[in-house]
């Protein structure tokens, strides 16, 4: 005999109420651990820099971290770190030590004259951090306004190539491109950030208008270039490598860079982030002219406006097209390849660079052993900061909002004084 669908449901929600009547809470009074000022011994405590531009905008972002003491079995006394944000609201205080006002967690002034030092320190309780000292910048002038025309040659496999499938090799928009030159205009001209030194470039970068022949181009600053297994170094090779794209450039130069002194060249290849294609920071440097110094880090001197080399290496920019894709809700970041070309460094220590990036007002890290998972990080002169310039490594975490007025004037000078980077205009 057939049970009755109606009476079966009626019997298993009586069995699921009787079944859980049975249930009795646990008795346990499960809490979280808390803490308050007591339990404070120690404070580390940053400022993220030793200076700030007295603009209004730049802004110290503090860094706090409270330590409690843990005796051990053996008597023995270890610190325990422990989230500052668990104690009641209102506990860590943070004040300016010349003034003694209490500022919170960031600062900014407009006030400040030029030359004159903060004192900041944070405090819980009677516990009180070391203070750090931080030098007031004077606001920079507004600079004269430079345009710089980028072409980006963009480099797609033929689809009738036996490699091509089309998970590996996606297009690049053309709307990214222009998406993302104008989040990097956006950034380099502090429209975005508001860190404690950045500053505005003043340099528009634009997609340039016309070819080399003066044609029109239908797509502004777009050059697509369709390639096969014709820039093969070695024509049976098995796969086309990045050597290929680099050879097959150099051996056609008057097709594929197009003049250095009039336009960016930007080649967007099929590769990843973490690639590399041999391209040369500034060689060469026209003499320092009255009221100049030379630029640091750029050691030959050049004869004159043509003294270079016109190679994918020397007068180029590579760009791995997986930056027009990087993921899920974040923005597009194409400018640490172009910084790089007008001499600006990553904030990513590397040995063979000596510890200097030659900009004083930019934090520099040793990745090795860090955790690159996070925002914060600590600089080679042990003092920790929160991750926000453009030329941090856009394959981690940052702000990447901003670049500092040393990179301002570094980068405005490469691009006025060294030869095959020459490229910009005033109007």
């Amino acid at each position: 005999m057939k049970m009755n669908i109606k009476n079966f449901i009626t019997s298993a929600i009586i069995s699921t109420v009787v079944c859980f009547s049975g249930c009795k809470q646990s008795e346990f009074d499960y809490k979280m651990v808390e803490f308050n000022a007591e339990d404070v011994n120690s404070i580390v405590f940053s400022a993220g820099t030793n200076m700030l531009i007295a603009d209004g905008k730049a802004t110290l972002k503090f860094i706090v971290e409270t330590y409690k003491d843990v005796k051990k079995s053996d008597g023995s006394v270890v610190k325990q770190l422990f989230d500052y944000r668990k104690l009641p609201v209102g506990t860590v205080k943070i004040y300016e030590e010349t003034t003694n006002k209490e500022i919170g967690l960031t600062f900014n002034t407009s006030t400040a004259v030029a030359g004159s030092k903060l004192r900041f320190y944070a405090q819980v309780g009677n516990i009180k951090s070391p203070v750090k000292e931080v030098t007031i910048r004077a606001t920079p002038p507004v600079l004269p306004t430079l345009y710089v025309d980028v072409i980006f040659h963009v480099w797609e496999l033929n689809p009738t190539n036996v490699a091509y499938d089309l998970s590996s090799f996606q297009p690049t928009n053309y709307s990214d491109i222009v998406n993302g030159l104008k989040i990097m205009n956006d950034i380099i001209n502090n429209k975005v950030g508001n860190a404690p030194n950045g500053a505005a470039a003043n340099i528009e970068f634009r997609l340039a208008a016309k070819n080399v022949a003066g044609q029109t181009l239908q797509f502004p600053g777009y050059d697509r270039i369709v390639y096969s297994d014709e820039i093969k170094v070695t024509p049976t090779a098995p796969t086309i490598v990045l050597a290929d794209f680099v050879d097959y450039i150099n051996k056609n130069t008057a097709k594929f860079i197009w003049n250095p002194k009039t336009y960016l060249n930007v080649n967007i290849f099929p590769y990843g982030s973490s690639s590399g294609a041999g391209n040369l920071a500034p060689a060469k440097q026209l003499a320092a002219g009255p009221g100049e110094i030379l630029i640091p880090g750029v050691t030959a001197i050049a004869t004159n406006a043509d003294d270079f080399v016109t190679t994918f290496q020397a007068a180029t920019v590579f760009m791995p097209n997986t930056v027009y894709r990087p993921g899920f809700e974040r923005r597009i970041e194409i400018f640490n390849s172009i910084g790089s070309f007008y001499g600006l460094f990553s904030t990513y220590f590397a040995a063979g660079r000596l510890y200097s990036d030659f900009c004083q007002d930019t934090p520099e890290y040793v990745g090795t052993g860090s955790d690159l998972t996070t925002n914060i990080q600590t600089a080679i002169n042990g003092e920790k900061f929160f991750l926000e310039n453009a030329m941090d490594d856009n394959r981690y975490p940052s702000a990447h909002n901003s670049i500092t007025l040393d990179q301002v004037n570094r980068m405005r000078s490469v691009m006025l004084r060294c030869p095959g980077r020459m490229n910009s205009k005033t109007q």
